[in-house]
């Protein structure tokens, strides 16, 4: 019976689409109250919740996410025609998607890197924060928001010999924020 539920409830969250790096959506209070009491009768493994307590687990996350916060720190949404940056902290996997993703007209090399920022679309103003996440070793959440719009990415980071290397981006929503 336990792995029936268990089996149910992981369709439920595929299904709902994970937002956040422990697989929870933001909730009305009753969907929270039930999630609670579904927590509470189901062990939750510790990469869903957020608590890591292997040490070697944990320092592995906080190098992730501080390769996040520089490649990000040291690039900016003025910058995003100039490649040679991103170049240096991605894969070739990640460059030829980023190519294959570019969707207008242009001369040369052109790489659609908005993706790291949003989604390319939507009136995207000044920037308002950024919250990087480590969901594990290998995978970085990345919340933008602008003026009016919030943009998350989920990026896979690989280990590429003494550094890392963002290997994918998957941008997992858009949501409208009403500026009033």
């Amino acid at each position: 019976m336990k792995k029936v539920f268990l089996f149910v409830l992981s369709m439920m969250l595929l299904e709902g689409g994970l937002t956040s790096c422990n697989g929870q959506q933001k909730q009305t209070q009753t969907e929270r109250s039930e999630s609670l009491a579904l927590e509470d009768s189901v062990a939750v493994p510790d990469s869903l919740n957020g608590a890591v307590e292997d040490p070697a687990k944990k320092k592995d996350m906080e190098a992730v996410k501080a390769f996040v916060e520089q490649f990000y720190q040291g690039w900016s949404m003025d910058d995003l025609l100039e490649y040679d940056y991103p170049k240096k902290y991605i894969t070739p996997k990640l460059l030829q998607f980023l190519a294959d993703s570019y969707e207008f007209d242009c001369e040369g090399e052109c790489l659609a890197t908005w993706k790291f920022f949003y989604e390319g679309g939507g009136d995207v103003a000044e920037m308002k924060s950024r919250k990087i996440t480590a969901c594990d070793a290998s995978h970085v959440l990345v919340e933008n928001k602008y003026a009016n719009y919030e943009y998350t990415v989920l990026l896979t980071v690989i280990k590429d010999g003494d550094t890392f290397k963002i290997d994918s981006l998957q941008q997992k929503k858009s949501e409208y924020i009403d500026g009033n």
